[in-house]
């Protein structure tokens, strides 16, 4: 089942509700194995994981690296 954050509710996850609220576009698909789609101006990325909180984590973390600017470390 796939959801678009932006039509209904955050499923309960905050770190997803701060993406949203961020900018990020997310589709949540729940399932045996979650997967959370984010973009936001020309970044995008996929990801996979055991548990909605696992991929909703990992994606949080994949976003906050994204807005680095380079040589910034």
């Amino acid at each position: 089942m796939a959801t678009n954050l932006s039509d209904k509710a955050h499923e309960g996850s905050f770190l997803l509700e701060l993406l949203h609220f961020a900018g990020w576009k997310l589709q949540v698909q729940d399932g045996e194995a979650p997967r959370i789609r984010a973009n936001r101006g020309d970044v995008a990325f996929d990801v996979t994981a055991d548990s909605l909180a696992d991929a909703a984590g990992t994606a949080f973390a994949r976003a906050m690296r994204s807005g680095r600017r380079r040589g910034e470390g």
